[in-house]
């Protein structure tokens, strides 16, 4: 059996063999004029023959008969023409290329050939020289709907956003079915959006949407745009009205988490949990995140009872439940039920890995400053030490301890003490992050002990880290005034109101100097003072007697 293949293998060979020589035969003799003379086949037929074998696809045929022939008479282009594309189409890109530059040589403005050229610098990734090609072939015919494509989708491809913009342009205006204009208005939609002209890639979207108003993707990347540009009320319009036909669970999974997203960046949580609820329907949704979303936006709303609730369940449904036990805590915290906080903490600490408890420990430190924040407000000074002190067991070098145990002393008037807090505070404060205000407390207390070097040094060192704090511009305008240095104290006031218009301090203390040399600018300021705050009883003091003065 495999010898009878082979030898039908070998026969049909030997007869295509024939068939190739009976064929060229054909061609270049047409018998004889009876003296037996071989009769040239004329232009016409030569032609004739190439373009039926092209069209037939018999291109290794239209290599043999064109370079025969072309042997004989290599200056007909047309003929060679051919050949040129029979390489091509033969994925014999070298030689087609070689057929194009004679071509080119004797005829530079054949448009096919350049055309044919501009194909194989395609397929040998050529890009710009096939670009170079394509733009000539443009040129002359403007109104080639392949032609222009092809250019566009190689300016495409080589990053030549404005040009690709272009040519799609060109295009667009050509195309006459829906479909086809759909495509490129979407390509268009992307490129105008990738060159920031928003306008346009709406526009774009807008035409392919007009005819397929229900294109889900479509639709997606409109609102994705108008995201991006923060024109939130019409992307949720535009999400709402994808709820009117969208159907894939995938789809309004996405609809929806999109809507809460949205309705959490307007902050607007009941709309946030309205959406959030319709998700918990919809299949593929984390019904556990979309839930402690929920419990979340509750909060938020001061809804702090259902939020609670919810994490509540949340957490014992929950194998693991570190996540979300840590916002459980962070609900009792604000409100103010540190004794759950602290048990949902210690809870964690039970069953923590190494990592989770040294998170937990900084969480703890942080509830105890808290509690003694709370505690320190009611004036229950020595409980809010306890908690102060407790802090230190769970981070000893939370700078934030030392500042409150700072504040809490000061309340009492033990600057001393409260001087001693502040250095440990400033020293633990490794980043500089709380600077600012550990050095305006540092410089009231050594002005309340008559320290008014060290107040003027800490003053100084707060303006260094932050030359705009306006408290401490004011600070260090009523030490400039105490030393009736009053040119620089008018000037710190003025900076200290030019960084905070409601600094109503600064104005009143700066009125207080305008007294003795621009009493009009004084009442103004007081006036200023009074109109933002009516209860400032030492304006409106002055105010009187400067009306008192003035009227005697």
């Amino acid at each position: 059996m495999p010898e009878t293949n082979l030898i039908i293998i070998i026969i049909a060979f030997l007869v295509a063999i024939v068939a190739i020589y009976i064929l060229y035969s054909i061609i270049l003799y047409q018998g004889s004029s009876g003296r037996g003379e071989e009769l040239q086949l004329s232009t016409k037929n030569i032609l004739d023959q190439v373009q039926v074998l092209f069209d037939k696809k018999e291109y290794a045929l239209v290599q043999l008969l064109a370079t025969k022939y072309l042997d004989r008479v290599p200056s007909h282009i047309d003929v060679r023409v051919y050949l040129a594309k029979a390489y091509y189409e033969d994925r014999k890109y070298n030689q087609a290329i070689r057929q194009c530059s004679i071509i080119l040589k004797k005829k530079s403005n054949n448009v096919d050939t350049h055309e044919v050229l501009g194909k194989c610098y395609i397929k040998k990734q050529i890009l710009n020289k096939a670009i170079k090609e394509y733009e000539f072939v443009f040129d002359h015919r403007k109104t080639d709907k392949d032609v222009i494509r092809t250019l566009a989708e190689l300016y495409r491809k080589t990053d030549q956003l404005y040009s690709a913009i272009s040519a799609y342009e060109v295009l667009a205006d050509l195309l006459e079915l829906d479909a086809d204009i759909a495509d490129v208005q979407s390509i268009l939609a992307e490129l105008n959006e990738e060159a920031h002209d928003y306008p346009a890639a709406f526009e774009a979207y807008k035409i392919r949407l007009g005819i397929y108003p229900n294109d889900i993707k479509t639709n997606r990347k409109l609102i994705e745009l108008y995201i991006k540009i923060k024109n939130y009320p019409v992307a949720i319009e535009t999400l709402q009205y994808m709820l009117t036909f969208a159907t894939e669970p995938k789809v309004l999974l996405w609809v929806y988490e999109t809507l809460v997203s949205l309705y959490v960046e307007t902050e607007d949580y009941d709309r946030a949990i309205e959406f959030s609820e319709k998700l918990l329907d919809i299949q593929g949704s984390d019904k556990f995140k979309v839930r402690n979303d929920i419990a979340n936006f509750n909060i938020k709303l001061n809804r702090t009872e259902e939020g609670v609730a919810i994490l509540e369940d949340l957490a014992m449904l929950s194998q693991n439940g570190f996540d979300v036990t840590l916002e459980l805590a962070d609900a009792y915290i604000l409100r103010k039920e540190y004794d759950k906080a602290l048990e949902r903490y210690t809870i964690l600490l039970d069953k923590a890995t190494q990592r989770e408890a040294k998170t937990v420990n900084l969480l703890i430190c942080e509830l105890y400053i808290k509690w003694g924040i709370d505690y320190a407000s009611q004036e229950k000074f020595e409980e809010s030490y306890e908690m102060l002190r407790n802090a230190t067991q769970y981070n000893a070098l939370n700078s934030e301890i030392y500042y409150n145990i700072a504040k809490n002393n000061f309340a009492q008037k033990n600057y001393t003490s409260t001087i001693e807090s502040l250095n440990k505070a400033i020293e633990y404060d490794k980043q500089r992050e709380y600077f600012t205000k550990y050095l305006l407390l540092l410089s009231e207390a050594h002005h309340q002990l008559g320290h008014f070097f060290e107040e003027k040094k800490a003053l100084t060192d707060l303006l260094k880290i932050d030359e705009k704090n306006p408290y401490g511009l004011y600070r260090v305008g009523l030490m400039y005034a105490a030393q009736h240095d009053f040119k620089n104290a008018e000037e710190s006031f003025k900076k200290a109101i030019m960084y905070d218009s409601n600094l109503l301090q600064a104005k009143y203390n700066l009125a207080l100097l305008y007294e003795n040399n621009n009493r009009d600018k004084a009442k103004e300021l007081y006036i200023e003072v009074l109109e933002q705050d009516p209860s400032f009883e030492e304006a409106k003091n002055a105010l009187a007697d400067m009306a008192s003065s003035d009227y005697y």
